[in-house]
């Protein structure tokens, strides 16, 4: 059923991907990942509330800023007490700065890559996504959708 509040939502997705919502006495930023499920993922305006957040962001511009908000909404945090925190270990870890990890990550495409298993998932509740190249793990969210929990490069 779509309503006039899911056309402004769309709307606004397509300009900007970010929607502002009255809670209360006071307006909260929703970055939406699913406007057909109607469901918002909350990103907070404060960093302070995830210190990762703090150390992730410094360095960057406003528009970078946003684009490596964006891609945070794609990744689940894992073991880690944060997504952020997950990012700023992996990125680390594989020598990548955070934002261009992010975007390999992003880019990488499951069409043609091998998955293992080839349908469901590992007892971790993962699975694997394999190219010559690269290879993401993601794992599903509450409501199916996968989210990535990693993302590497086959070195020779």
């Amino acid at each position: 059923m779509h309503s006039f509040s899911n056309a402004i939502a769309l709307l606004f997705f397509q300009l900007r991907s970010c929607l502002i919502f009255k809670v209360g006495d006071r307006a909260e930023k929703y970055y939406e990942y699913n406007l057909l499920s109607e469901r918002r993922v909350r990103i907070p305006d404060d960093p302070s509330t995830d210190p990762y957040l703090n150390k992730l962001f410094k360095g960057y511009g406003d528009a970078e800023i946003a684009e490596l908000q964006q891609y945070l909404l794609e990744w689940e945090a894992g073991t880690y007490d944060s997504v952020a925190h997950s990012v700023i270990h992996h990125a680390e870890r594989k020598q990548f700065d955070p934002l261009k990890y992010l975007r390999k990550a992003h880019n990488f495409s499951k069409k043609g890559a091998k998955r293992v298993p080839k349908s469901g998932y590992r007892l971790d509740g993962s699975a694997v996504y394999r190219k010559e190249d690269g290879f993401l793990i993601v794992r599903p969210d509450q409501y199916g959708v996968e989210k990535i929990v990693t993302y590497g490069i086959n070195e020779e």
